[in-house]
């Protein structure tokens, strides 16, 4: 079955098929609007805490400014390049995000004023971090479709 076939049986209505080494095909759009939307999510809610952290100390407003920031142009770069080393980096990214996260409530960063002291989960961070979930998730589902649709 081709791709634009397989696209017929989808959703009723032709197209043609993806470029080669692209995340493109019919059914990825929907993946693709989640990832963007939870990465844009993700992105404001690091904005809109970066004067918090920043009277923290100033490199905690440095890394949720370049984070947010991150996040934002990823959303917008994999909407309209949607290529698989791309999706690829937000999946990197976003898992160290999380990653960073959970040592964060745990066991406490190894850097900053606040060296090993494991700071409180809240309710924005938990909404970011679940965004950052929701996101790398969609990611890695249309990476796999991508493998699984790719010609042999």
């Amino acid at each position: 079955m081709t791709a634009a076939t397989d696209a017929t049986v989808t959703t009723g209505a032709t197209s043609p098929a993806a470029p080669a080494g692209t995340v493109s095909a019919v059914r990825n759009t929907a993946l693709l609007a989640i990832a963007a939307g939870c990465s844009v999510l993700a992105g404001l809610i690091h904005y809109g805490v970066v004067p918090e952290h920043r009277s923290e100390w100033v490199g905690y407003g440095v890394f949720f400014t370049l984070i947010g920031a991150f996040q934002l142009i990823w959303a917008a770069a994999v909407w309209t390049v949607r290529r698989p080393w791309l999706v690829s980096l937000g999946v990197v990214v976003n898992a160290a995000a999380i990653a960073l996260w959970a040592v964060s409530r745990t066991a406490g960063l190894p850097f900053g004023p606040e060296t090993g002291e494991p700071e409180a989960v809240g309710v924005i961070d938990t909404l970011c971090v679940l965004a950052e979930g929701v996101a790398l998730t969609a990611a890695v589902a249309m990476l796999w479709d991508a493998i699984r649709r790719r010609p042999s």
